[in-house]
């Protein structure tokens, strides 16, 4: 019984340290990425991604708008697509498992609830019909749903892959397989999907794309839009980082007491580092790869490849392995 207790106790404490760090890196990490997407496109900016946050209170605190046509939907829109990510970031773990919701860490929930509020999110321009807003609503939805054949594909790649279909069993099954090596290729390759799925220019903050996508929201609404944009990023990045390194992740029940702590204060600086060096990579998609025209298609095609190069490994490995 006390045994029960202390696991509880300490699958909420873990929890609870994985939500505020997601919650807290969300809008720094999207600072820095704006400011090396910026960097390597030539232009003169300051590391100052504290003052992301400072952005998103000074919108908060601003008077609220919302539009007469549809205002509804832009009063709505926001908060589901915020409890939607918020939902999924608390089945990603980030640093260890151990988690309250460790079994429910389904890929399919995860990426279902992940895409959902990233199409969702899309929508809030559409309240104003065939204004700029919605225009801008309707090609960055479209965008986003020509991305549905690669994200099937590599969520299906995942679940052949590792059993169970959960991150917590993949991690678990990655510790205790002696020869993954024909497993980790396809796996970064679903990562990497993953990654360019979740690599979206109007996600990059209030650059002008987001700016007229959400012209017609101000205040709380139009702060929560701010966050939930930066939160979903983090949320793919993550995602994509298990799957590229699931050996950072501690695994509690297989650490002595005495190390707990120490391992995971590891798995945290670990978790930070790789998310930093994945925010460059999609610093570096933003700006050599996502920026010409072709942006939606371009995106979906090479998450596709990715998705495929990943089934090619993974029959081939079995085959020959």
């Amino acid at each position: 019984m006390m045994g029960a207790l202390v696991a509880g106790m300490q699958a909420l404490l873990l929890s609870g340290v994985h939500l505020a760090l997601m919650v807290l890196m969300a809008p720094l990490c999207a600072g820095f990425t704006l400011w090396c997407h910026r960097a390597m496109a030539g232009e003169r900016a300051s590391l100052a991604a504290v003052s992301r946050w400072g952005l998103i209170l000074r919108i908060w605190r601003q008077p609220g708008m919302r539009a007469a046509a549809g205002a509804r939907v832009t009063a709505f829109v926001p908060w589901m697509t915020l409890t939607m990510v918020v939902s999924a970031v608390a089945l990603v773990p980030s640093y260890s498992l151990g988690m309250v919701d460790e079994g429910a860490s389904d890929f399919l929930v995860i990426a279902g609830l992940l895409f959902g509020a990233q199409v969702a999110s899309c929508s809030v321009g559409l309240a104003s019909g065939q204004g700029r807003e919605g225009r801008q609503a309707a090609t960055a939805m479209t965008g986003t749903v020509l991305l549905a054949p690669a994200l099937v594909m590599a969520v299906a790649v995942v679940a052949m892959a590792v059993p169970g279909g959960t991150l917590g069993g993949m991690v678990r099954f990655m510790r205790l397989m002696d020869d993954s090596a024909g497993v980790r290729g396809p796996l970064a390759l679903a990562g990497g999907a993953f990654v360019l799925i979740g690599v979206d220019r109007v996600a990059a903050g209030m650059d002008r794309a987001f700016a007229m996508m959400t012209d017609n929201l101000a205040g709380p609404d139009r702060a929560v839009m701010v966050f939930t944009r930066d939160l979903l990023a983090l949320a793919w990045i993550t995602l994509a980082g298990d799957l590229l390194w699931p050996d950072a992740i501690v695994i509690p029940d297989g650490v002595g007491s005495g190390g707990l702590l120490a391992h995971m204060l590891l798995a945290i600086a670990l978790w930070a580092m790789r998310t930093m060096g994945l925010c460059v990579v999609v610093a570096c998609l933003r700006t050599f790869v996502m920026a010409s025209g072709q942006v939606a298609r371009l995106r979906a095609g090479l998450a596709l490849l990715c998705a495929c190069l990943a089934i090619v490994l993974l029959f081939a490995g079995r085959e020959f392995g």
